[in-house]
């Protein structure tokens, strides 16, 4: 019977150590991120596309306590929240734009209606 209660008490202690260290979406997004690539989704013709993905190619992203900055250069251009929401990461500018986003160890991929952007930490 004690035998019974030690491996309980193990079990238990394992599953509470796995849950505690398991990183979810919004541990693995907080940190600073470069854009490594663009997609166009064919909102815009190529000409166009061509010099967004130009000034996309620049920019950071740093995640940290649930809000964003997009940086350029050295200088803020954009700021707004994250949170995961029914189990997506979504990313709000502050005009409300929302972004769904992917994230993983490596990659960061963020998909609006205009274009999918991949960044990598940085």
């Amino acid at each position: 019977m004690k035998l019974h209660k030690l491996l309980l008490l193990i079990l238990l202690g394992l599953t509470v150590s796995f849950v505690s260290c398991k990183k979810g979406p919004e541990k693995l997004i907080a940190k600073t991120w470069k854009v490594t690539n663009v997609v166009s989704k064919g909102t815009y013709n190529d000409s166009i596309f061509q010099v967004f993905k130009a000034d996309l190619m620049k920019v950071e992203m740093t995640f940290k306590d649930n809000k964003y900055t997009m940086s350029s250069d050295g200088k803020v251009i954009e700021s707004g929240t994250y949170a995961l929401e029914n189990g997506i990461l979504v990313v709000k500018t502050e005009k409300g734009m929302n972004m769904d986003a992917i994230v993983t160890k490596d990659n960061l991929t963020l998909d609006t209606p205009d274009f999918m952007t991949n960044l990598q930490p940085k």
